[in-house]
């Protein structure tokens, strides 16, 4: 398979891209959840969850705020700008971000260690003397964590400068694997700790084979840290605003720590088990368009090419919701099913399941925000403009705060009986906490289209047919694939009662078979309506599908 997708590499064009992103991200993703479901097997939704998760908050808030979405997008415009220039500057400008991006990350977590047991008591107060002292050990191992993917993005930007994004997408696959590794070797001798290293081995192998790819085509590290060069200047003036544009779902997770710290044992647990079942879809199907988009919307920009700017943009869109919506319905349909096949084994109990279905069902209401979200922002940086994103994120960041205390705090009933979407819940705890990020999630979105509409209508002004087009062929396409998601959603809601009678509900290939069959008709239904509609995207998946297995339509 990798072979393959090396080959696929070779050519570039945004949906190749998309899918070798796609592929290595799914296979990321299916690790991560072999690796969630050994901790919610062998340790339930309970103390030891609570304190690995928790741990996490600290050196992931960091690394998210500095360094994860915010040193890439500002990097990744002016070094393909000076490779388009010259080579030899461009790895000199990439060698002064690497070099002092170390320096400062390294500086910034030796701080937080030893700060880390009166930040982690901040971060979860109502947590035990004993579940607090673990979960500052935990936290001051996981600190060298921000360090090593500082360097570690630093390469992967390159990478994806170049459009080289198979080793990039790759290296999620090995820190996962590294976790497991920890849990399952590691763990057994050291404890906790164990755990702790697990993350850290993983994180040195997703940053060594960035590095030997980066050298493999040109990159040789200098020890350079011009900080006066005006290119630098410029990715520091994209970088800072930057940094007070923190992914959301970042955010709900910190207060969800908060928050969960002073609720029933395993909620902060339960918190992130759903946040992980969520961000696999947004992982496989937005964010690798999204990466994939970048690089060219970059260039489009740098060359001043606004109507291809404006099709990769609206490609991007339709590719992104084109799985999206269908997904939601059927996460939303199937999230029972979802989280006692992936979690429902060991230790984790009926009670936690139930909560972790529920709090899931909350996220995929905000799925195709959470989706849109990351191209819509790229968008900007691609202009090299910071700054809308960032006034927004704050916005944003200010509400989900808002609507998650007053939700977490305060029980109220949803009932949706509109199949295919049959929804019923109380908020309150780790449901109310979701409910305020879902909330922020979807008006931040919003905000972020409405605004690039009107940049580019006024970039536009001169020819205002691209801008046309845009407008209709976006609507259009999301008129068709709402069609389609909604007759897949009933066909699906059907098929779950009509093959009831025909399985054992009570055992896990029973529900396995049923979910399964039921998801496999409503994916075909979706296909089919999508090729009636004549949707690109349709197409083209049966072409791939037809060119790689051998499928016959």
């Amino acid at each position: 398979m990798i072979n393959r997708l090396k080959n696929l590499e070779l050519k570039f064009n945004l949906s190749k891209a998309a899918i070798i992103i796609g592929v290595l991200t799914l296979l990321s993703r299916l690790v991560g959840l072999v690796r969630d479901r050994l901790f919610a097997s062998r340790f339930g939704a309970g103390d030891t969850l609570d304190v690995y998760y928790a741990a996490f908050r600290i050196p992931d808030f960091i690394f998210n705020l500095l360094i994860l979405g915010t040193l890439s997008v500002a990097f990744i415009p002016i070094f393909t700008e000076w490779l388009l220039k010259d080579k030899n500057k461009a790895y000199r400008i990439a060698n002064t971000v690497l070099n002092f991006s170390f320096l400062a990350m390294s500086a910034i977590c030796l701080v937080l260690f030893f700060f880390s047991p009166a930040l982690t008591k901040f971060l979860v107060p109502g947590f035990s003397p004993a579940k607090l002292a673990e979960t500052v050990v935990l936290t001051k191992i996981f600190l060298l964590s921000p360090v090593i993917f500082t360097v570690s993005n630093v390469f992967g930007s390159i990478l994806n400068s170049q459009k080289k994004f198979l080793i990039a997408n790759l290296a999620p696959v090995l820190y996962n694997l590294g976790i497991i590794c920890g849990l399952l070797f590691l763990f057994p001798v050291w404890g906790l700790k164990g755990l702790g290293w697990g993350v850290i081995i993983g994180a040195v192998l997703h940053l060594l084979f960035q590095v030997f790819e980066s050298v493999r085509f040109g990159y040789s590290w200098q020890p350079a840290m011009d900080l006066k060069d005006q290119a630098v200047k410029k990715i520091g003036k994209l970088f800072l605003p930057r940094i007070f544009g923190l992914d959301t779902s970042q955010l709900s997770l910190l207060i969800g720590s908060v928050i969960g710290s002073f609720l029933t044992v395993g909620s902060i647990a339960v918190l992130n088990l759903a946040n992980n079942l969520q961000a696999v879809p947004v992982g496989i199907f937005a964010i690798s368009v999204a990466i994939a988009a970048f690089p060219a919307l970059s260039e489009s920009y740098a060359l001043q090419d606004l109507a291809g700017f404006v099709k990769t943009l609206k490609n991007s869109i339709t590719q992104i919701l084109f799985f999206i919506i269908p997904i939601s319905i059927l996460m939303l349909l199937f999230r029972a099913y979802i989280v006692r096949l992936v979690y429902g084994a060991g230790k984790f109990s009926w009670e936690s399941t139930i909560l972790t279905f529920n709090t899931l069902g909350v996220f995929v209401f905000a799925l195709f925000s959470q989706a849109l979200a990351p191209l819509l922002a790229r968008a900007f940086y691609a202009r090299q403009n910071t700054k809308i994103p960032v006034v927004i994120g704050l916005a944003s960041m200010a509400l989900n705060v808002t609507l998650s205390y007053f939700f977490a705090l305060r029980i109220y009933s949803i009932h949706i009986n509109l199949p295919p979407i049959i929804f019923s819940l109380q908020t309150g705890g780790v449901v109310g906490i979701a409910l305020g990020f879902a909330i922020a999630s979807i008006i931040n979105v919003l905000a972020l289209f409405i605004i690039l509409r009107q940049q580019l209508g006024k970039d536009l002004n001169n020819t205002p047919g691209v801008i046309k087009d845009f407008d209709l062929g976006l609507t259009q396409d999301v008129i068709k694939i709402l069609a389609a998601s909604v007759i897949m959603g009933i066909v699906g809601y059907t098929s779950i009662y009509l093959l009831a009678p025909l399985v054992n509900t009570r055992t896990g290939l029973g529900i396995l078979i049923q979910s399964g069959l039921s998801v496999l008709l409503s994916v075909i239904v979706y296909i089919y309506l999508g090729l009636k509609l004549k949707l690109p995207e349709a197409s083209s998946l049966i072409n791939f599908l037809k060119r790689k297995v051998g499928l016959k339509v």
